[in-house]
């Protein structure tokens, strides 16, 4: 009776704490999201809008898209220039792939509609990447964007 007991309160002990949630992740969580108030989300430099990113183009400036939408997605309409990288959201965080991404000039990160884009924007930002930014719209902002007025000069 005692074996069973004891196996009883040692399963429920242990199986408590594969319910809890990791305390050290949740203390860097609470550093990086305890500033974030509606003032700073209202002036966040986060986002970009697709107009401002085909004004970088233009006037050819230095910096990097990062295309994260699947390969399939990529491989119906791509981002195909020396400013882009594709690397689709699910690959982002290994290392070879985070080498790729440079940390002196903008990253403009761009997915469908942005919602990808957002969140590897966060992790990127927790990274230590400082210069990332999300394309507003996503992809579907900046085909609209893209027209003769805005497109670059070739």
């Amino acid at each position: 009776m005692k074996k069973i007991l004891l196996l009883s309160l040692s399963t429920f002990v242990l199986s408590t704490a594969s319910f809890a949630y990791d305390a050290n992740k949740a203390e860097q969580l609470n550093k990086f999201y305890s500033h974030i108030t509606h003032k700073t989300c209202a002036h966040s430099k986060l986002f970009i809008s697709a107009d401002d990113v085909m004004k970088m183009y233009k006037d050819a400036k230095d910096f990097t898209v990062v295309d994260l939408r699947t390969d399939g997605e990529a491989d119906i309409v791509s981002l195909s220039n020396k400013n882009a990288l594709h690397i689709p959201i699910a690959k982002l965080f290994t290392k070879a792939n985070l080498d790729k991404l440079p940390t002196d000039k903008p990253l403009i990160l761009v997915c469908h509609s942005g919602a990808r884009a957002l969140m590897a924007a966060v992790g990127l930002k927790q990274l230590g990447f400082k210069n990332t930014q999300v394309l507003k719209g996503g992809l579907i902002a900046l085909a609209t964007a893209n027209n003769p007025k805005n497109a670059p000069m070739k």
